[in-house]
C-alpha cells in the first residue's frame, strides 16, 4: 500500500469539511433532485476523506477501504452527470434504451471494482505487484476516469447559452475531479509504483473543487444542458478512442510481461502500430458514417438533426462557384445528407431524361430515361424516393417498371424526384451510402422535401438559361438590324456609282465590264434584302412531302468535290423514304451537321452518311472519325447558342439543327467519344405521300 502522511491528512480532513459543506448548501438552496443528487455525491466524497483521516490516526488497517471508497464515491458524480444528461438520452424508447446501457455498463464496471477490491486481489496494486488481476482493475479505474471527462465536456458544451456561465464552473470541476484520477491511475498502471505525493495531496485537490461545484447548486444552471448530435458523435468517437488506447495498453504491458528481452521492443512497436491504426480509422469516412447513424439510431428519437442538416444542405448549394457548376452542387448537397458516395443528375429534354451533371460519379454513364415510361410517372405521381435495394429484392409492393440497367448497376441506391410545382423538374441517383442502411418514413419525408427544393433550382436554373437565351437572341437581332441597314446603305451607294460609270464612262469597254460586274454585286445584294424581308413577313417556308434520298445525294454531290472521302449510303428503297417539311431548312440542317464533322476531321478521314427507316420513323447518321467531344461538352456546351469553339464560328450550328429537327417533329442525337469520332443521328417521321409526287425546289440532285 501507499503510506499514508500528515500531509494526506491534512488535505482530507480539508476534503472532508469542504464536501460536507457543500451537501449542507446543496440540500438548503433548493429542494430539486439535481441539488439533491449532488448532496447525495458530496456526502459520499466526505465519506471517502473521512476513512483516510480514520486509517491515519485510529487503525492503518482501515487503509483497504479507501479504495472502495473511492468507487462509491466516483459512482455518486458519474449518477450525477447521467441525470443531468438524461433530457435527450431519455427522448424515446430506443434512447432510453441507449441510456440504460450507458449507465449499466458504468454501474457493472464499478460493481466489478467494488468485488475485486472486496476479494483482496488489489493488494499491492500501486506497487505493481498484484499481477494480471490488479493490472485489469486499474485499467478499469483508468476507464471510468475517461468516460467521467467526457461526460463533464458533454455537460458543458451542451448547455444553453445563458446558462453556460454556471455550468463552466460545474464542469470544469467534474473535469478536473476525473482528470485528477485519470493522472493518478494511468502513472500507477505504465510507471508503477504509484505517486505518495499524488496519492496523498489528493484531497486538497478535491475540496478546491467544491468552490466550484457550491455555484452550480441551482437547477436553474442545468436544466438546459442537452446532448447534441455532433456532441453525441464526439463523445462516442473520443470514448471510443480512450477505450481502444487503454485496451492497447493492456495488450502491450501483457508483451512487455511474456517478451523477455524483447518485452520493450514489442510494447513500443504494438503501441506505435495501434495509434497509427486507430488514426486511420478515424479518418475514414465510411466508419463516421457508420458510427452517425449507429448513434442516431440508439441515442435520439429522430434520425436527423433536421436544423444541421438543412443548414449543410443550403451552404453546399450555396457556395462560390459559377452558375453552370449548380447542377452538380445540388446533387452533392442531397448526396451529403444520406452519406452517399456521389450521383447524377437527369433533366427533361424533349421526350428523354438526359444526364445533365453528377458529383463523385464520372465513372458512371446512365442512359436516358423517357418521359413517358411507368418510373417516370411513378415518380411524379407518388413524389418520394423509389429504393432501388427494395425493388430488386421484390420487397417494393406496387414499385413501377425500372430500366434494366438501374437495376443491373448495384452501385446505384436511390431514385429520388425533383419536383417544382407538380410537375417533374428532374431526377436525381443517389449512390450507395457509405453505411448499409434501409428507408424509413422520417428518410422518405426529408428527401421530398430536399427533392422539392432541388426541383426549385433546377427550374430557375433553366429560367435564368432561357432568359440569357433570349437575351443573346435579341442581342443578335439588334446587331442583324443594323447589318441589314449598313447593306442597305452599300447597295445604295453602288447603285448611284453605277450609274455614274454608265454616263461619265472614258473607256466603254472597262467601263462596261466594271458595270456589269457592280449591277451583279447589286443583284445579289438586292436579292439577299428581298429574301430576308420575306423571311421577316412570312415566316418559315411550307412544309410538303419531300425524297429524302434527292436530298441526301444533293447534299453529298455538293460537298463530295471538296471531301472525296465523303459516302453515302441508301437502302435499296430509297426512294420511298419521304418526309414532310422545308427543303431549305432540312437542307440547311443537313449541311450544318456535315460541315461540323468535316471541321472536326483530319484531310481525308472518311465521313458516311447513312439513311433507313425504323417504323414510322426515317434516321439518317452522320459519322466521323475526327477529334470527338466528352460528355460534358456534349451536355453543357454543344446545343448552347453563340458559343463556339471554331475560331470566327457563331455557334448556332448545331443548336439550329436541333431546333429544326424538333420543328419537324423530329430529334438530334449525338453519341461522341474524345479521339475516336462523333455520329449524329436525325430521327424525322416518315410522310405517307407517294414517291412520285416527290420533287426538290432546285431540281434534282
Amino acid at each position: 500500500m501507499i503510506p499514508l502522511t500528515e500531509v494526506g491528512l491534512f488535505s482530507h480532513l480539508m476534503a472532508l469539511l469542504a464536501y460536507l459543506g457543500l451537501a449542507v448548501a446543496a440540500v438548503s438552496r433548493q429542494r430539486a433532485t439535481f441539488n439533491l443528487l449532488m448532496a447525495g455525491a458530496a456526502l459520499l466524497t466526505a465519506l471517502w476523506a473521512g476513512s483516510f483521516a480514520y486509517a491515519y490516526v485510529v487503525d492503518p488497517a482501515a487503509q483497504v477501504w479507501l479504495s472502495r471508497f473511492q468507487t462509491i464515491k466516483i459512482a455518486g458524480w458519474i449518477g450525477l452527470l447521467l441525470y443531468a444528461l438524461r433530457p435527450e438520452w431519455l427522448g424515446g424508447s430506443g434512447s432510453a434504451r441507449s441510456a440504460f446501457w450507458v449507465g449499466g455498463v458504468l454501474g457493472f464496471v464499478m460493481t466489478l471494482q467494488l468485488v475485486i477490491d472486496l476479494s483482496g486481489a488489489t493488494e499491492g496494486v500501486f506497487a505493481g505487484t498484484a499481477g494480471a488481476v490488479g493490472s485489469f482493475f486499474l485499467v478499469t479505474r483508468i476507464a471510468v476516469s475517461v468516460t467521467g471527462v467526457v461526460l463533464a465536456h458533454n455537460f458543458y458544451i451542451n448547455s444553453l447559452p445563458a446558462d453556460r456561465s454556471g455550468l463552466r464552473l460545474l464542469a470544469i470541476g467534474l473535469a478536473g475531479l476525473f482528470l485528477y484520477d485519470l493522472n493518478f491511475y494511468t502513472f500507477a498502471f505504465l510507471l508503477p509504483p504509484g505517486s505518495t505525493d499524488l496519492y496523498n495531496i489528493r484531497g486538497a485537490v478535491n475540496a478546491l473543487l467544491v468552490i466550484l461545484f457550491v455555484f452550480a447548486t441551482r437547477d436553474s444552471l442545468v436544466k438546459g444542458a442537452r446532448v447534441s448530435r455532433a456532441i453525441a458523435f464526439q463523445t462516442v468517437a473520443f470514448s471510443g478512442v480512450g477505450f481502444y488506447l487503454i485496451a492497447m495498453s493492456l495488450l502491450a504491458y501483457l508483451l512487455r510481461l511474456v517478451g523477455g528481452s524483447w518485452g520493450t521492443l514489442l510494447q513500443v512497436t504494438f503501441l506505435f502500430g495501434t495509434i497509427l491504426l486507430g488514426v486511420v480509422v478515424l479518418a475514414s469516412e465510411r466508419f463516421r458514417a457508420r458510427l452517425k447513424v449507429a448513434i442516431a439510431r440508439n441515442f435520439y428519437r429522430y434520425q436527423y438533426d433536421y436544423r444541421t442538416e438543412w443548414l449543410r444542405f443550403i451552404a453546399t448549394i450555396s457556395a462560390p462557384g459559377d452558375a453552370d457548376t449548380l447542377p452538380t452542387r445540388v446533387v452533392q448537397a442531397l448526396a451529403r445528407v444520406l452519406d452517399a458516395r456521389g450521383g447524377w443528375l437527369l433533366v427533361p429534354d424533349d421526350d428523354r431524361l438526359q444526364p445533365m451533371a453528377n458529383w463523385d460519379m464520372a465513372h458512371i454513364e446512365p442512359e436516358p430515361i423517357a418521359i413517358d415510361s411507368p418510373l417516370v410517372a411513378w415518380l411524379q405521381k407518388e413524389d418520394r424516393a423509389l429504393d432501388l435495394d427494395r425493388v430488386r429484392s421484390g420487397e417494393a409492393p406496387g414499385a413501377p417498371a425500372v430500366p434494366g440497367w438501374l437495376l443491373d448497376d448495384r452501385r446505384l441506391w436511390l431514385v429520388v424526384p425533383a419536383v417544382n410545382r407538380d410537375a417533374l423538374a428532374g431526377v436525381v441517383l443517389v449512390g450507395r451510402s457509405m453505411a448499409p442502411r434501409t428507408l424509413n418514413w422520417e428518410d422518405e419525408e426529408l428527401l421530398k422535401t430536399l427533392g422539392r427544393q432541388v426541383g426549385s433550382y433546377i427550374a430557375e436554373s433553366s429560367g435564368q438559361a432561357a432568359l440569357e437565351e433570349a437575351r443573346r437572341f435579341e442581342e443578335f437581332n439588334r446587331r442583324f438590324a443594323f447589318i441589314l441597314h449598313d447593306i442597305k446603305n452599300l447597295v445604295s451607294q453602288l447603285s448611284l456609282l453605277a450609274r455614274n460609270a454608265e454616263r461619265h464612262a472614258d473607256n466603254p469597254e472597262f467601263r462596261a465590264d466594271m458595270v456589269e460586274t457592280l449591277k451583279v454585286s447589286v443583284g445579289k445584294m438586292n436579292a439577299l434584302l428581298a429574301w430576308l424581308s420575306q423571311r421577316a413577313r412570312s415566316g418559315e417556308g411550307e412544309d410538303r412531302p419531300l425524297s429524302l434520298a434527292a436530298l441526301l445525294r444533293q447534299l453529298a454531290k455538293s460537298r463530295g468535290a471538296a471531301w472525296p472521302a465523303l459516302s453515302l449510303h441508301l437502302p435499296d428503297d430509297a426512294d420511298a423514304l419521304i418526309v414532310n417539311g422545308d427543303a431549305e431548312r432540312l437542307e440547311q440542317m443537313l449541311a450544318h451537321l456535315l460541315q461540323n464533322a468535316i471541321d472536326a476531321s483530319t484531310a481525308g478521314s472518311p465521313i458516311r452518311i447513312d439513311a433507313a427507316r425504323s417504323g414510322q420513323q426515317l434516321i439518317i447518321s452522320i459519322a466521323d472519325r475526327g477529334h470527338g467531344m466528352s460528355a460534358r461538352f456534349i451536355r453543357q456546351e454543344l446545343f448552347q447558342p453563340f458559343q463556339s469553339t471554331k475560331p470566327g464560328g457563331f455557334g448556332i450550328g448545331a443548336y439550329e439543327a436541333r431546333e429544326i429537327a424538333r420543328a419537324h417533329g423530329g430529334r438530334l442525337d449525338v453519341a461522341s467519344r474524345e479521339g475516336e469520332g462523333t455520329t449524329f443521328t436525325i430521327s424525322l417521321p416518315a410522310a405517307g405521300q407517294a414517291p412520285d409526287m416527290v420533287q426538290l425546289e432546285r431540281g434534282e440532285a
